[in-house]
């Protein structure tokens, strides 16, 4: 069974949503290469975690507030969806999930631009008129004045994911990359993310202010386990698997904790330490099989296991709740 499934949630009402963005932009041509890239990027489908982590945190508030939630959850995953956009020109990512990625299929200057309005899109759409936000058979209700200043306070953590992204271009190639600055650039551009959706769903529901914090920090300790055991998928998954090649990371000069772990083993260290972005392929796959055969890739296991621990502890927190079983059901799926 499907994750939204599981939740209880209407995966194809959500894509319907985010489509009708874009599609009641009265300012953007049709045709034209932005709409059309948006819309390519929605019916390329993925699991929608954010949008379900903002809907699982609402089932934790007193007061459900469908139209604000539905809002928050649709914003998040645009801005989630542009982050990817701009993250694949930064890492030099020509496939995602097998198919060729934005701005591969068209080019880097198109591919920022659309990043950009979906970003700005998102937040107008988010905080608009009824008429400017759905189709006119389906309006979403007028936001309180209130409740659109929360979401334009959402919107400013865009800030924490274009700190992250930073981070990881400025480092590009950098093999002294402390753990310090590997897990800062790990919060800074999931964790938090993960984080902000499940506390803003919970906010948009009127949930206690402990209560969204609790969520916040489960989000947190979530994203940051969830992060760890995705980088681990460049060392140990194929391409088949992960729809990139292994070891695309390390190739893009995107040093991870597998790389920072392996740097540990002088065997290992001035083979990884001599990568840059005129290796071959050749010199760059023998690498990555070595890292993927080393303790380092334990050693990620553990620390990604500890995280995740952290997120249950957390969630015991919580328990009694009727949404306790939503919440369980995220973290099994996080932590498999």
């Amino acid at each position: 069974m499907n994750l939204h499934d599981k939740l209880g949630t209407d995966l194809a009402a959500i894509n319907r949503v985010l489509r009708s963005v874009v599609e009641t932009d009265s300012d953007l041509p049709r045709p034209s290469v932005v709409r059309d890239s948006v819309l390519k990027l929605i019916d390329a489908g993925g699991k929608r975690l954010r949008p379900l982590m903002v809907i699982v945190g609402s089932r934790y508030g007193k007061e459900m507030n469908d139209s604000l939630v539905l809002r928050t959850a649709v914003m998040l995953e645009y801005l989630h969806m542009a982050s990817l956009v701009h993250d694949d020109i930064i890492d030099q990512s020509d496939m995602r999930r097998g198919e060729p990625t934005l701005h591969a299929a068209t080019d880097i200057r198109t591919a920022v631009h659309v990043g950009n309005y979906m970003i700005a899109r998102a937040m107008e759409w988010a905080a608009g008129k009824p008429e400017h936000t759905q189709p006119a058979e389906a309006p979403l209700p007028e936001l309180r004045e209130e409740d659109a200043y929360r979401l334009a306070e959402l919107a400013a953590m865009v800030t924490e994911l274009c700190m992250g992204e930073y981070d990881q271009l400025h480092n590009r190639f950098n093999y002294d990359m402390t753990l310090e600055q590997y897990l800062s650039k790990t919060r800074f551009k999931t964790a938090l993310f993960m984080a902000h959706c499940l506390k803003a769903g919970a906010d948009a529901a009127q949930a206690d202010p402990d209560t969204a914090q609790l969520l916040f920090d489960f989000g947190e300790s979530l994203g940051m386990a969830f992060q760890i055991q995705d980088d681990l998928l460049d060392f140990t998954h194929t391409r088949e698997t992960i729809g990139k090649p292994a070891g695309a990371d390390l190739r893009s000069g995107n040093v991870t904790l597998p790389v920072i772990f392996a740097l540990e083993d002088p065997s290992l260290a001035p083979s990884i330490r001599q990568l840059d972005a005129h290796a071959s392929s050749d010199v760059f796959g023998e690498v990555v099989s070595r890292i993927a055969g080393s303790p380092a890739i334990p050693k990620c296991r553990a620390l990604a296991r500890q995280y995740g621990e952290q997120a249950c502890r957390i969630m015991d927190q919580l328990q009694g709740h009727p949404a306790q079983g939503d919440l369980r059901i995220l973290a099994e799926y996080f932590l498999q």
